[in-house]
């Protein structure tokens, strides 16, 4: 009888004790507070994008396939006498040309793209390319190791920043302890790339060799952390 009583109040135990946990994790907390810091910092631009490319038309894909190649084959070997360009090429492409929905030709191109930290070097090498290809995008940018070394710079700026609100609110407060509950930290920024219309790319391609005329510039870097603090 006892080892069956037993038995009974193990097995009430395994029924409870979920719903008692169940019933923690839904508590409702009082006294929270969303609270949010941002920071922000110029940060200069040390990389360059080039994005060029080679356009032909004609009615023979095969001939422009052609002049697709051996433009994109000059441009390969120019990159490859510049120390510290890396270069890609981009997907070949091929669209028909319509007059009164009737296809009257082909138009091809390619595009490959240039990245540099030496920006003298790359915009000389973007002035001689155009002599068959057009630049299509310039974008100055941070290098990934600078931008993360100015983020983690922000961010201890930031965290600093929401412990400044905490302590402002908390004077406010009937209760002088507080806790955070959650907490997210979100980075980003932005800078515009150069870009280039139909009219800027044919003054470009008649002075053909000259190097464009470029500034880096500063990249926006944010670093926002928010998140909620209750007091008790």
């Amino acid at each position: 009888m006892i080892s069956r009583l037993f038995f009974l109040l193990l097995l009430a135990g395994a029924v409870v004790l979920p719903v008692t946990v169940s019933a923690h994790e839904g508590e409702t907390l009082f006294n929270v507070v969303n609270l949010q810091a941002q920071v922000e910092r110029q940060i200069p631009n040390n990389q360059m994008v080039v994005i060029l490319a080679t356009e032909h038309e004609g009615s023979n894909p095969a001939s422009i396939s052609k002049e697709i190649n051996r433009d994109m084959q000059w441009a390969l070997d120019t990159i490859k006498t510049y120390e510290g360009v890396d270069s890609k090429t981009g997907n070949y492409q091929t669209y028909p040309v319509y007059n009164k929905q009737t296809i009257t030709g082909w138009r091809s191109s390619q595009q490959v793209e240039l990245k540099s930290m030496n920006m003298d070097g790359l915009t000389e090498l973007a002035g001689k390319l155009q002599e068959r290809l057009q630049i299509k995008q310039m974008v100055f940018s941070p290098t990934d190791d600078t931008r993360k070394q100015y983020e983690n710079a922000l961010i201890e700026e930031a965290m600093e920043a929401f412990k400044e609100r905490i302590a402002i609110v908390g004077k406010h407060m009937e209760q002088n302890n507080h806790r955070i509950v959650t907490i997210n930290i979100n980075t980003g920024g932005s800078q515009p790339p150069v870009m280039f219309g139909r009219a800027a790319m044919k003054t470009m391609a008649m002075e053909s060799a000259v190097s464009p005329a470029v500034e880096a510039g500063m990249s926006s870097i944010t670093v926002t952390v928010n998140g909620s603090v209750q007091f008790f």
